[in-house]
C-alpha cells in the first residue's frame, strides 16, 4: 500500500514549514517509488495509505472515507493547551478533534503527545519519531585556544524572547569568556531593534531564519546553545511534547551542545550535551557556569561524547531508520488500537 503524504499547496522542493521537511520530505528520501507527495486528497486512490498533515481539514478527511481510501493523521503539535478562547476552539480544537475522530489512525511524534492524544480524543497512536535532517560532519573543538568562541541559537522567536539578553550578555561579558552570540529566529525585526546596544558592541548577530544560513551558521560556530525556559504549566505541556529535531541536528553536525531539561524527547541526548536543570525563569549563573565548564573541558572527551551521540542519532532517526516505520503503517493501519 503506497504512502501518500497529503500537503496541501506543496508545490515541489524543500518546504519552509520544519514538519512538512520532518514528517514528509526526509523519510521520503529512503521510502519506495510508489510513496510519495500529493498537494490534493483527489490525487490519492483507492489502496494508498495518505497521511494528513498539518493544514489538513475535514472536507479533507470526508473525501478520503467518501471513497473508501485510508488514511492516518500526523500529529506533530499539542493543539489542546489550556488557557484558549473561544474562537481558538472553534477555528482549531474542534476541526481537529474531528480529524481525530474519524481517521483510521493517528500517528504521532513522542511518549509526550501519545498520551495527550489519549486523553483528549481517547485513541490510541503510534510514535514515529522525526529523521535527523542535518549531514553528519566530523567533530572539530577547539575551545581553550580560540580568542573568540562563536555561539550559534536558532529555533521559533518564542525562545528567545524568554531570555533577558542584556543581562546575560553583559554578565557573560564580566567573566574570562570571550565570545559572540549569533542568534537565529522568524520575527527577528523587533530584536534586532530591541538589542541594538549588543549588537554594535560586536556580542549578538541577529538573523531572520533561513535553512541554508542556518546550516552556515552551525559549521562556523563553535557550540550551539539551546536554553528552554518555561515561565506557566501550560507553557511546560506544550515544551514537553516537542520533538529533538534542533539537539539533534546540533549533535550531528558535530557540535558541542548546552541547553536543559524540560522536553521529554530531549532527554535520551543528556549523554551527548550538556545539560542544565530545569528552570522556570532563566539561570544566568547556570548557564554561564555551563559555559565554563564545557569549555575548560578535555577536548578528547567532548569529541567522544559528540561521535557517541551521533551514533546514537543513526541508529534511532536516521532517514533510513524513520522511512521504514512509515512504510510500516501499512501492517498497522486498521488493526485494534490503532
Amino acid at each position: 500500500m503506497p504512502i501518500k503524504f497529503f500537503i496541501p499547496g506543496y508545490q515541489g522542493g524543500k518546504p519552509k514549514r520544519a514538519s512538512y521537511r520532518f514528517r514528509a520530505t526526509i523519510p521520503l528520501q529512503s521510502m519506495r517509488p510508489e510513496d510519495g507527495i500529493i498537494n490534493d486528497v483527489k490525487q490519492a486512490k483507492k489502496g494508498d495509505i495518505v497521511v494528513l498533515a498539518k493544514k489538513s481539514k475535514p472536507t479533507d478527511l470526508f473525501y478520503l472515507k467518501s471513497n473508501q481510501i485510508k488514511c492516518v493523521y500526523d500529529i506533530c503539535d499539542n493543539k489542546w493547551r489550556k488557557y484558549v478562547s473561544p474562537e481558538w476552539i472553534q477555528r482549531v480544537i474542534t476541526p481537529h478533534n474531528a480529524i481525530c475522530q474519524g481517521v483510521d489512525g493517528i500517528v504521532t511524534t513522542s511518549q509526550k503527545m501519545k498520551d495527550l492524544i489519549s486523553k483528549h480524543v481517547g485513541r490510541n497512536s503510534i510514535i514515529i519519531p522525526d529523521p535527523v535532517e542535518a549531514t553528519r560532519e566530523e567533530p572539530k573543538v577547539a575551545l581553550k585556544s580560540k580568542e573568540c568562541i562563536n555561539i550559534f541559537n536558532y529555533g521559533n522567536h518564542k525562545h528567545f524572547q524568554k531570555i533577558y539578553w542584556k543581562n546575560f550578555i553583559s554578565q557573560l561579558f564580566d567573566t574570562e569568556i570571550n565570545f559572540k552570540f549569533h542568534c537565529m529566529m522568524d520575527r527577528s525585526k523587533k530584536y534586532k531593534i530591541m538589542y541594538q546596544k549588543e549588537i554594535e558592541q560586536g556580542r549578538l548577530v541577529i538573523y531572520e531564519y533561513n535553512f541554508e544560513k542556518q546550516y552556515e551558521l552551525m559549521r562556523m560556530c563553535d557550540i550551539v546553545y539551546l536554553p528552554i525556559v518555561c515561565n506557566s504549566m501550560p507553557d511546560l505541556n506544550n515544551l514537553m511534547s516537542k520533538s529533538p529535531n534542533r539537539i539533534m541536528d546540533a549533535i550531528y553536525s558535530g557540535k558541542p551542545v548546552i541547553t536543559n531539561e524540560g522536553v521529554n524527547s530531549w532527554l535520551p541526548f543528556r549523554h551527548f550535551a550538556d545539560f542544565i536543570g530545569w528552570a522556570r525563569s532563566f539561570d544566568y549563573g547556570a548557564n554561564i557556569q555551563a559555559f565554563r565548564a564545557l569549555i575548560n573541558k578535555p577536548k578528547d572527551e567532548i569529541i567522544h561524547r559528540i561521535l557517541r551521540g551521533q551514533e546514537y542519532i543513526k541508529k534511532h532517526h536516521s532517514p533510513e531508520v524513520i522511512g521504514k516505520q512509515w512504510i510500516d503503517l501499512e501492517n498497522k493501519v486498521g488493526k485494534l488500537g490503532f
